[in-house]
């Protein structure tokens, strides 16, 4: 996965534009707990299931934590 594609898939999930590096949960309204979850099951897809077991996801609330915990992975290039 690309942080472009990583990119796209968290506007997806939150049915936003413009997500970027500096976005934090506070930042979008819709980045709300239920938010989350779709940002989680929609990486989750993505990945066929690799980011399953990534727990520090679930307590992620930036763009830039996710990044890190998917390229800390494997999972971003």
């Amino acid at each position: 996965m690309t942080e472009k594609e990583l990119l796209k898939i968290i506007e997806k999930a939150l049915g936003v534009k413009n997500i970027n590096d500096k976005t934090i949960s506070k930042d979008i309204p819709e980045w709300d707990s239920l938010g989350h979850l779709s940002i989680l099951t929609a990486l989750d897809e993505a990945t066929d299931g690799k980011v399953e077991k990534i727990v520090e996801l679930s307590e992620s609330y930036s763009v830039k934590e996710i990044k890190q915990l998917l390229k800390k992975n494997n999972i971003l290039n």
